[in-house]
């Protein structure tokens, strides 16, 4: 779900303003970014102004300036500035975003009710509501005769993925004022014998909030689906143990925190969600992956597999503690696949997986992933939802970006100077400061007796006594245009020879 579909229409506009100011390095054209925009000249200046006066009131440190003679808009911002505070203030004024609030706070509602609350029409409430369904499929939740229906604990991690990612964390933070939860996630520290982080006492306490809110008055057990998740060996690990024991020794038989199956969904939240410390191993299994859970094991180990097997990988090149690393982020990534549904961002999960590739990633390798995601599909026995794939798609193109670098696949660069020996050994040098981050290459003095994929020489003179693919002539220095030139040869490469 995008929260930037919940805003009402003026709101997309102010927003779209102000990212399109970002990108634009804080000025533009007024008729570009209208054209741009797609916003009309009347829409424009009823909302500049508008958001101008928004921006003071919120004090951000955000202000507009409009240099009519020029025809240009500029913003202006400090270091300091963070925007969700902006992004939390046009929710608040969304119809949609107040109607979850309320569903999550009073767990039912009355067409009538709403219609009051929010000085709207009973057919303006069922428009909504219909809206919010289309929004709510991918959690496989809906709102339905007057109340959130479906699986709890989707219902439970959607409000928690909603208000994680829409109230600014300086907001939650002074929401730490529940005794219980504050002692509860200190005893559970000191059982797991690990000291969480701020961010991470945040997200326990939300958690928690989220699970009494919801469960209030509920005693019904984890349903069919979520006991499946599970496996049969959830019992066997450690953390699901002290998680419980820790649980009910911090409650008591009269609390409203109190019914069994809410340690289950505290152990899937430690377990998935970056909780646990990716360092702190005493609890996890020393030389496995780090989960008791078969079908993550499973999925992990098949990444793991197509990735080696892609690159020719050796587990005995792969630094140790990158194994460690990634045996981690993947089995969270894969517990939250196959425990949660669904997906929350402010804006569109495309859109980071492209500013990743454009910004990280020279030749990403989208055949790999795509074949990854398809033998996913037919492990978790279901497709999996756009959102996710998108999501999945970032984190497996910079896993494999990584793993690259243990490959013995690499673009094998010969340097040869005809007129100074010691140019040779310059131009090796630049040649790997400006291409041995973004491309898996071996650059070295030409020998005659390899074959290399590109030769890089001074002239075309005496190459003939070399093998090579390619051959590329730099004269006296390297320029721009021969960054591009070469850059194209690279990536060339790396496509044919699948590195």
């Amino acid at each position: 779900m995008e929260l930037f579909n919940l805003l009402d229409k003026n709101g997309k506009i102010q927003i779209s303003i102000i990212h399109y100011l970002l990108d634009k390095n804080l000025t533009a054209d007024i008729s570009t970014l209208l054209n741009d925009l797609a916003v009309t000249p009347f829409l424009f200046n009823n909302n500049i102004e508008e958001l101008a006066f928004i921006l003071k009131e919120l004090e951000l440190d955000l202000s507009l300036e409009i240099n009519h003679k020029k025809n240009q808009v500029t913003l202006k911002k400090s270091n300091q500035t963070n925007l969700d505070k902006l992004y939390y203030y046009y929710l608040q004024e969304s119809t949609k975003y107040q109607i979850l609030l309320h569903l999550y706070h009073r767990s039912s509602y009355s067409i009538y009710e709403l219609s009051q609350r929010f000085l709207i029409s009973e057919a303006a409430v069922y428009r909504h509501i219909t809206k919010l369904n289309d929004l709510l499929e991918e959690f496989n939740i809906k709102i339905w005769r007057g109340k959130m229906t479906g699986d709890e604990l989707q219902i439970c991690y959607f409000f928690f993925q909603l208000i994680w990612n829409s109230v600014p964390l300086e907001d939650l933070h002074q929401k730490e004022n529940d005794r219980n939860r504050l002692l509860f996630v200190s005893f559970l520290e000191k059982k797991l014998k690990q000291q969480f982080g701020t961010t991470t006492r945040l997200k326990l306490y939300l958690w928690i909030w989220v699970l009494k809110k919801r469960t209030k008055k509920l005693t019904n057990p984890p349903s069919v689906e979520t006991m499946a998740i599970l496996g049969k060996d959830y019992l066997e690990d450690p953390i699901y143990q002290l998680v419980r024991e820790s649980y009910f020794l911090s409650v008591s038989p009269s609390a409203e925190f109190q019914f069994e199956y809410k340690a289950t969904y505290l152990y899937l939240f430690i377990s998935s969600l970056f909780v646990l410390d990716r360092s702190h191993r005493s609890l996890l299994p020393s030389n496995d992956w780090p989960t008791f859970n078969a079908r993550v094991i499973q999925l992990n180990q098949m990444v793991v597999e197509q990735v080696k097997t892609a690159y020719r990988l050796d587990s005995e090149d792969i630094d140790q503690q990158f194994i460690q690393e990634w045996k981690y982020f993947l089995t969270q990534l894969h517990s939250t696949i196959v425990y949660f549904k669904g997906n929350i961002t402010f804006f569109e999960e495309e859109m980071l997986v492209e500013r990743l590739v454009n910004q990280s990633i020279f030749t990403p390798n989208f055949e790999l992933v795509q074949a990854i995601i398809q033998e996913t599909e037919d492990i978790l026995g279901f497709a999996l939802l756009e959102t996710t794939k998108q999501l999945v798609t970032r984190i497996h193109l910079y896993f494999i970006n990584q793993m690259r670098r243990f490959s013995q696949l690499t673009i094998q660069i010969g340097i040869f100077c005809n007129r100074d020996n010691l140019q040779t050994n310059i131009m090796m040098e630049s040649i790997k400061n400006e291409f041995d981050t973004k491309f898996y290459i071996h650059c070295e003095e030409a020998d005659v007796n390899k074959e290399y994929d590109l030769l890089i020489s001074d002239s075309a003179f005496a190459t003939q006594q070399f093998s090579f693919k390619d051959l590329y002539i730099i004269n006296d220095f390297k320029t721009h245009t021969d960054i591009l030139a070469l850059t194209h040869l690279l990536k060339d490469h790396s496509k044919k020879e699948g590195i």
